[in-house]
């Protein structure tokens, strides 16, 4: 009974002494790790082995990679479960392992232990602490209890003196008295001992502790997770913390036809009893349509470390009518001060002001300096706890101060347009042109003008002066080639600008067009005064480069060469014949001084058109051997020879071999000139491609 009455006194403080939870209070932060760091968390570490005691050590404060670790990846599965278990819980960013999970072999030897401790003020806003951890525990049946792996939760007071609740969890791998543990037997690997052993691993387990009896006092929570004191097997842990009120929260609010109560997270089970006593539910969220206001409700809660704890509801509508009023302090701070005007049916009201300019406040009647004058959008958020209804009102709000009124807008207007100067800072204007508006509209010829700004209260400002005047004329040129050939392009280019928009929509200082046509850019100064230029770019098309030839081959007696083409006017031929040698005209006449050594040659035209435009095209002439079909071996020195440097072969009407060789028949056999008559001729020779050829036919001697 006396407990009963002191978890409803508790409730009642917790009314009365409520703080926001827009964020966590400072004593929380970063319980669970929200920061991506041990902010605020001291870890320890130390060896105690039993198999080696001279390798036992005193725990040493500060953070060990490894031994103590920030997990990050929240898709992480630990594969020493066959990856079952999500190293963060779904819902943070975050987690904590304490320990090592690798399990190769270790230079280090194992009997690691290591904690995190986490030190906070306890009051009505942190009553409830939520620790949720998943262990993995290397079993090992032939060890004691404690030489096996460990995982331990405890709790401490402000003298470090540990507190015997409920909440404290100590669990080696073989305990049996504890629920939920899950066995999986990893296959073993070469260089790991022992990692055939079976795991005994927890997933995620939320367990909630009731620390309503030590408001005001300093809590130290601690988790210790440790190896195999033998040095031979693995354990470790994952966690997180988190600190809430300990309260019932209710949704009943204005329009609302159901009741939603909702019992802390954290808790294993849950039962909830009408006025009666009749269990009603064994959810964490009882839902109650059309209730009877002034009916009580009651929770039983139950962790999964056999922790019991009784919370009790009330049944009332919250209507929560938000509104305020705000008025300046003065004609020159920018201070405001608001007065709150909401009012609730029940309970009290937290308050989020926001200012529009990213600061807060919670007060109830803030009073706030702006940094700019003039309106602003200001925003009243509600919370009325312990039930979850809000309440939220914006307004446009207004603050004056001299120095914060001004004119903005450019001091320059571009040729032929007009520039826009704009007053900020006060409810009202007067300009010196008779304007009352907020801006003014500036064209040529300018001048000076000047501005008082006035509040709705009455309050004005400086007067506040502004010139205008023609912006200075600026360069803005070409200098592009607006002519291209048919497969080629054209740079367009313009300069003087601070920025460029063509009609193609780049916005560079220069394009690159394929396409004829008629092509606009735009540029613009620093100051947006805009200039324009327009291209017309025109295509020429390629000349007619094809020719004709009089003659498909060369030899040693015809080595002259024909070349014609279309001849067309305002087109300009140049002849390369391969040979050094080039000539210009439509047509042309070329002699080659042949020798055995070349074997072709390429005629090249090309054809030029008055723009520049050109096209070449090439034809290969070949060099051939040239055999005579008669010859006079009679010592004159003409014809004496036939066809020297060539492979040949010389028979007689019999098929008789006169001749076989490469430096020529003489018109002798066994030497004796022949007699005057037609022989038959064989002979073989390489073309241009190193290909071997053969030619026969007829030759006739005469003396």
């Amino acid at each position: 009974m006396k407990e009963a009455k002191y978890l409803r006194f508790c409730m009642l403080l917790f009314v009365f002494a409520w703080r926001p939870l827009f964020a966590q209070e400072s004593y929380c932060k970063n319980l669970n790790f929200e920061l991506g760091n041990f902010t605020n968390w001291v870890g320890y570490t130390w060896l105690y082995s039993t198999e080696v005691p001279t390798i036992n050590t005193s725990k040493v404060a500060g953070i060990i990679n490894r031994r103590q670790t920030i997990i990050t990846d929240t898709t992480a599965y630990d594969a020493n479960t066959g990856n079952a278990l999500r190293k963060v819980p779904s819902g943070y960013r975050y987690s904590a392992r304490l320990g090592d999970e690798i399990i190769s072999s270790d230079s280090n030897p194992r009997c690691w232990e290591q904690s995190l401790r986490y030190t906070m003020t306890i009051d009505s806003t942190n009553a409830l602490l939520i620790m949720k951890f998943a262990l993995v525990l290397q079993y090992a049946s032939d060890h004691t209890a404690k030489m096996e792996p460990r995982f331990k939760v405890t709790l401490f007071n402000q003298k470090g003196d540990t507190i015997p609740d409920c909440a404290n969890y100590d669990v080696y791998s073989s305990s049996s008295n504890v629920k939920g543990f899950q066995t999986y037997t990893p296959a073993a690997s070469a260089g790991s001992p022992g990692t055939n052993n079976p795991v005994k691993w927890r997933d995620w387990t939320t367990v909630g502790a009731n620390l309503l009896k030590y408001i005001g006092q300093t809590i130290t929570v601690e988790f210790m997770s440790a190896d195999c004191t033998g040095r031979y097997h693995y354990g470790y842990a994952y966690f997180v913390a988190e600190c809430h009120p300990l309260y019932i929260t209710v949704k009943y609010c204005a329009g609302d036809s159901n009741a939603i109560l909702t019992a802390p997270e954290g808790f294993e089970t849950y039962s909830w009893t009408d006025s009666s006593g009749k269990v009603v539910s064994a959810a964490q969220t009882l839902s109650l349509p059309d209730p009877t206001e002034g009916a009580v409700y009651s929770c039983t809660m139950t962790s999964a470390t056999g922790c019991t704890v009784s919370l009790h509801s009330t049944i009332v509508k919250y209507v929560i009518k938000t509104d305020f009023s705000s008025y300046m302090l003065d004609c020159r701070s920018n201070k405001v001060q608001f007065t709150n005007l909401s009012t609730t049916t029940h309970g009290n009201l937290l308050y989020n002001w926001n200012f529009g300019d990213g600061n807060i406040s919670t007060e109830v009647n803030p009073q706030y300096t702006f940094a700019t004058s003039g309106m602003h959008e200001v925003r009243l958020a509600l919370s009325n706890p312990p039930s979850s209804c809000v309440d939220t009102l914006t307004t446009q709000i207004e603050s004056f101060s001299p120095p914060l009124v001004g004119i903005s807008g450019d001091s320059t207007y571009c040729p032929g347009l007009s520039t826009v100067l704009k007053a900020y800072g006060a409810y009202k204007y007067d300009w010196s042109n008779g304007s009352v508006s907020n801006s003014i509209e500036v064209s040529a010829p300018g001048g000076k003008f000047w501005m008082l700004g006035h509040s709705s209260t009455g309050c004005v400002s400086d007067t506040i002066f502004r010139t205008v005047s023609l912006e200075p004329d600026w360069e803005f040129l070409s200098g592009s080639d607006t002519t291209f050939c048919v497969g080629d392009s054209s740079i367009l280019k313009v300069t003087g600008g601070a920025k460029y928009l063509w009609s193609t929509r780049d916005t560079t200082s220069s394009i690159t067009v394929k396409t004829p046509g008629e092509y606009l850019v735009t540029g613009s100064n620093k100051r947006g005064c805009m200039k324009s230029i327009k291209f017309n770019v025109t295509e020429y098309q390629l000349p007619n480069s094809d020719f004709d030839l009089s003659a498909s081959t060369l030899n040693s007696r015809h080595n002259q060469i024909s070349c014609s083409s279309a001849g067309l006017n305002d087109v300009t031929y140049l002849w390369d014949f391969g040979d050094g040698s080039t000539q210009t005209g439509s047509s042309v006449q070329h002699t080659y001084t042949l020798s055995n050594a070349i074997l072709e040659y390429t005629i090249t035209l090309v054809a030029t058109t008055q723009y520049g435009c050109t096209n070449t095209s090439s034809k290969t002439i070949d060099v051939v051997p040239f055999i005579p079909n008669v010859f006079s071996p009679n010592g004159d020195g003409i014809n004496d020879v036939f066809l020297p440097q060539m492979d040949l072969q010389i028979f007689d009407r019999y098929g008789t071999i006169l001749y076989t060789g490469n430096t020529g028949w003489n018109g002798t056999w066994h030497g004796h000139v022949v007699d005057p008559d037609t022989y038959f001729y064989i002979v073989e020779y390489k073309n241009k491609n190193d290909k071997l050829q053969t030619r026969k036919g007829y030759i006739t001697l005469v003396k």
